[in-house]
């Protein structure tokens, strides 16, 4: 293979890496409507559940979705923060 090929495919892993990182870092909904019986990522934490989660359209009819945030961030963070953060 020639330089430029494995320059595009590092770069390419580059920024899979950096994407998972980043989104690994914020808080985000679980669960997919109409039945929800999400778990949190193992780096994460469930911080609220409600039957809708960000999407009020979408909402669960058995189960809740649950608000996954990072371990990380774990007693400094409060439900309402983690909410206005999340993706």
């Amino acid at each position: 293979m020639s330089a430029k090929i494995y320059l595009v495919l590092f770069l390419a892993v580059v920024v899979v890496v950096q994407y998972t990182e980043a989104a690994s870092k914020h808080c985000t909904w679980h669960g997919t409507a109409p039945a929800c019986f999400p778990d949190c990522p193992s780096d994460k934490f469930a911080i609220k559940e409600n039957n809708c989660g960000k999407a009020k359209i979408a909402c669960c009819v058995t189960g809740k979705k649950k608000l996954c945030c990072p371990k990380t961030l774990k007693g400094q963070i409060t439900a309402a923060q983690a909410e206005a953060m999340a993706d």
